[in-house]
């Protein structure tokens, strides 16, 4: 994989944020608010482990 730019990773932070303030359990049309079909796409799988690493941060 090739390294993502800042601009990527910033979506990609920004759609972990947005699916630690909507919670467990959110979906991809409730993401879809904020971000494209195409960036839930390219970006949701790293933004779910970016979400999930800081919720264990959180909760430790």
């Amino acid at each position: 994989m090739n390294e993502r730019s800042k601009a990527e990773k910033q979506i990609i932070s920004d759609m972990a944020d947005e699916m630690l303030r909507l919670g467990e359990g959110c979906t991809e049309d409730q993401i879809a608010n904020r971000f494209t079909r195409a960036q839930i796409k390219e970006y949701g799988e790293e933004a779910r482990t970016r979400a999930n690493l800081l919720s264990q941060r959180e909760a430790a």
